[in-house]
């Protein structure tokens, strides 16, 4: 009697989204998730590298869902998951979804900071003048019916009544609106109202006297996309909806997504899709708050870098992954939503503004519009540096403006740091350090009160010591459910940069990055020749771990800084200047980060702290700007032309600028504005008796290889 046949699915149950499915045997726990839509971090796209998609199994038979599940139902860590794992000793029970595969029935709890649908998207729109003058019109006529003398065509006498009255000759209707046409014509007792796209097309028809006119502002980011929804007739903004972008799923990075799209038959219909889906939600979204419907929008604007910007169209992004980087198309494309995908009024229309070059995009000419740079006066000199994987800066004047792309990695946004997550209720979003004690004082997104305002609690060495351990147990089950206090869980972007600052200052770190061996405290401890700093002490985290700064945490902030310092400092190069006037710092994560301690570590140059401003999103005020005022896309067109893009990368001196720049807060460059800052600090290193000095051919030789990776990635 032959054997029953092995089964080809199991049931796999994702917590705490309950969402469920049979999965194929040999799916990875990544994929699984992805087809069900649980957004697990993915920063290395499967590789196996980042640590980041760590999830649980739960042990045992679980009657409302009909399975056992046990941790051998899944494929025994092998290769990189388990070299992973030598590096970095997990929690009981962890596994990297990317790289176990599915062998039975399993119930998998997704951890606070491996959920990627958690971030706190900061990008609300900020106010600004903005003159009033939309591409898109609303205009009331009324018209004589036909008789049995006189029958020429509904849209023949429309047509010719907006000439005569407004002068709007040579119309052409949006074929998708005939079939409609005489119905509403007569609907409204010949009186009709029409919505006309830069007065050549026809692109909605009402009947009777309306005056809804409403537009949505889009800046689709790599990692967030927001969405501004506006009226076209004041220009004020009803609401602001916005979300991770989904594509974060299929890699973190650009070209990760550039890879993905091009090693797989499917990959860019995956990407795309993931994105008009989101902006279809948004749109939803944010048409309910306003208590309207989605056929009452009538023109999208919509920005991103180079990347974003293909996707979008469903052009393959190919190029912009390789040498010389070409895009598809730099001029701004103008074509009917509908063909995007979204689902808006039948003849709404889509505008993507240009974008520079490979690297920059069109989000880099919405802040542009924004901020205006190209309007600054002939003796200033501003920059604007507009933060994220790929950091982008503006340098200039009046006179002159150029525009760069640095690499700087995701370090920013948690990847590559230890316990680095993003902008998620329980990270560590501002750190201060007592420069004698070393005691350390957090706060946390979703929290009000600082670390040292959340009550009595253990600290130091054998902290929790009173707790029992079905107390920690309870405590933490607690926490990754979300109930109870928000304890910390990880540490953003902002949080990392004042974090490193700090220590810098507290003497803690020597300029070149290495944390002293002189230093006493509880805080510090070793690793062979690596160390690491508590922030966090297991009872202040959700994890029930420590939440430390590493040696590896703080070489990757210094590589990330040191390719936007030297982009910085090429362009002034570029310019023959030697210092800036005025620095803007934008972007969702820019408008959040420290001025004072960006400065501390060397990832802006030297400038008065009272003229180093955060100015939000300006790339969706950007495309508001466009959105609202017709002209301001012509503008953009040709800001996106006069701009002297630079490729930083590729100039002779990157190499040496990048090595320049690695130390806090810089090898060579003199920061006056810091100047006490930068003594005190010196001060409290030699009353440690830590010693600054290291030499250039140590310093190179403990650097090279790490720079030489960069510069080639």
């Amino acid at each position: 009697m032959s054997e029953p046949a092995a089964p080809t699915t199991y049931r796999v149950v994702f917590q705490p989204s309950g969402r469920q499915a049979d999965v194929p045997v040999g799916t990875t726990l990544l994929d699984a998730g992805r087809a069900m839509g649980v957004e697990i971090e993915a920063i290395c796209n499967g590789r196996q590298t980042c640590g980041k998609c760590q999830v649980v199994v739960e042990e045992g038979f679980f009657p409302k869902y009909g399975i056992t599940s046990a941790a051998d139902h899944l494929t025994a860590p092998d290769g990189r998951e388990r070299q992973y794992w030598e590096s970095h000793p997990p929690l009981p029970g962890r596994r990297l979804a990317c790289a176990c595969e599915v062998q039975g029935g399993l119930l998998v709890f997704v951890p606070e900071e491996s959920q990627a649908r958690k971030q706190v998207v900061r990008k609300a729109a900020t106010e600004r003048a903005i003159v009033v003058d939309p591409a898109v019109r609303l205009y009331y006529v009324e018209i004589e019916p036909p008789t049995l003398e006189r029958q020429l065509g509904d849209w023949d006498r429309l047509a010719a009544e907006l000439a005569a009255r407004f002068g709007l000759t040579n119309l052409r209707l949006d074929p998708i609106l005939l079939g409609s046409l005489q119905q509403i014509v007569r609907a409204g007792d010949w009186r009709i109202t029409v919505t006309v796209w830069q007065d050549r097309e026809v692109i909605r028809v009402q009947p009777g006297y309306c005056e809804e006119l409403y537009g949505l502002a889009v800046d689709i980011g790599s990692t967030t996309i927001a969405m501004h929804l506006c009226d076209l007739r004041t220009g004020a903004v009803l609401t602001t909806a916005s979300r991770m972008n989904p594509q974060v799923a299929y890699g973190e990075d650009l070209m990760s997504r550039v890879s993905y799209a091009d090693n797989r038959e499917d990959g860019l219909a995956t990407l795309h899709s993931a994105v008009i889906g989101a902006l279809n939600d948004l749109a939803a979204e944010a048409a309910a708050e306003a208590d309207i419907t989605l056929d009452m929008i009538t023109d999208i604007v919509l920005v991103g870098n180079s990347v974003m910007h293909h996707i979008l169209l469903n052009i393959p992004p190919t190029q912009l992954g390789q040498s010389p980087f070409g895009p598809a198309v730099s001029d701004a494309v103008d074509m009917k939503a509908r063909d995007l995908g979204l689902k808006l009024a039948p003849g709404a229309q889509a505008h993507v503004l240009p974008i520079e070059a490979g690297h920059v995009g069109a989000d880099n000419v919405a802040v542009m519009l924004a901020e205006r740079p190209d309007l600054a006066p002939a003796d200033e000199i501003w920059l604007i540096v507009d933060v994220g994987t790929n950091g982008e800066l503006l340098l200039g004047n009046s006179q002159r403006l150029c525009s760069a792309s640095s690499p700087t990695g995701p370090a920013f946004e948690g990847a590559q740091i230890r316990h680095g997550m993003r902008a998620a209720a329980g990270a560590i979003e501002r750190v201060r350090i007592d420069s004698e004690t070393l005691e350390v004082n957090f706060k946390v997104i979703g929290r009000d009160e600082w670390s040292a305002d959340w009550g009595p609690g253990r600290d130091g060495a054998g902290a929790d010591a009173a707790e029992t351990p079905a107390e920690r147990r309870q405590r933490k089950r607690q926490a990754l459910l979300g109930q109870g206090p928000i304890l910390a869980a990880g540490i953003c972007g902002s949080g990392i940069i004042e974090a490193v600052a700090e220590l810098f200052m507290a003497g803690v770190l020597t300029p070149d990055g290495r944390f002293a061996p002189q230093i006493q405290s509880p805080r510090l401890s070793w690793q062979g020749a690596k160390a690491e700093f508590v922030l966090a002490w297991p009872h202040q985290s959700s994890t029930g771990r420590p939440i430390v700064i590493t040696s590896d945490d703080v070489r990757a902030i210094q590589l990330g800084k040191a390719a936007l310092y030297s982009g910085a400092r090429l362009l002034m190069e570029r310019l023959g200047v030697d210092h800036v006037d005025k620095v803007l710092l934008a972007g969702a994560f820019g408008s959040y980060i420290d001025a004072r301690h960006a400065m501390v570590i060397g990832m802006i140059p030297d400038a008065d702290l009272a003229k180093v401003h955060t100015v939000g999103n300006s790339a969706g005020d950007g495309a508001r700007i466009a959105l609202l005022n017709k002209n301001q896309r012509e503008e953009a067109r040709r800001l996106a032309r006069w701009v002297d893009y630079v490729a930083v990368a590729l100039e002779p001196r990157f190499q040496d600028a990048f090595v320049e720049a690695l130390p806090l807060p810089h090898k060579y460059d003199a920061f006056p504005h810091l100047a006490d800052v930068l003594a005190a600090a010196a001060a409290r290193r030699r009353a440690r008796g830590v010693a600054d000095t290291v030499s250039a051919r140590e310093r190179r030789l403990a650097v090279r290889r790490q720079v030489t990776g960069a510069v080639q990635e």
